[in-house]
């Protein structure tokens, strides 16, 4: 088997797994009081540490006042905060609140625990080469993604 079969065979797993997972996890996801936009959204100030609105628009790739309803909602739930720049003060960042931090690190948890008990179910002679497998492909996604930022590309 080729070298483009084998992306090929990856792909469709990866596919898979995430449509599994996503399954696996609904009910954990469907007790957040937010909807998908919100959590996108939060996801990418923590991701950012402090963002503007309108690199925040950017990146979604809409206005910035679409935005703006999404960050007043996760400013009403204590989940974000808007902090002035210390060098303009014109220029107002966002910043997840330590509420959104946690909110986010327990949906992280939640995935690895989740993980974790299926892992369990693996061999260790698997679970060496899942690791090996892994490790490579979160090698060559680390180089890409600096070679994207190299070039200018921004994620």
């Amino acid at each position: 088997m080729g070298k483009s079969e084998n992306i090929k065979r990856i792909t469709r797993l990866q596919r898979e797994l995430a449509k599994t997972m996503r399954r696996h996890a609904f009910k954990h996801w469907m007790t957040l009081s937010m909807s998908t936009s919100q959590v996108k959204t939060l996801f990418c100030i923590i991701e950012n540490e402090s963002i503007s609105s309108k690199k925040l628009a950017d990146i979604f790739d809409v206005t910035p006042a679409n935005v703006t309803g999404i960050i007043d909602r996760l400013i009403q739930q204590g989940l974000v905060r808007r902090a002035e720049s210390s060098q303009d003060r014109r220029v107002v960042f966002l910043e997840a609140t330590q509420i959104g931090k946690k909110l986010i690190e327990n949906l992280e948890q939640h995935v690895s625990e989740q993980s974790s008990k299926l892992l369990s179910g693996m061999s260790e002679d698997e679970l060496d080469h899942l690791y090996l497998g892994l490790s490579a492909f979160l090698k060559v996604t680390r180089s890409q993604i600096q070679d994207d930022k190299t070039l200018g590309k921004d994620y």
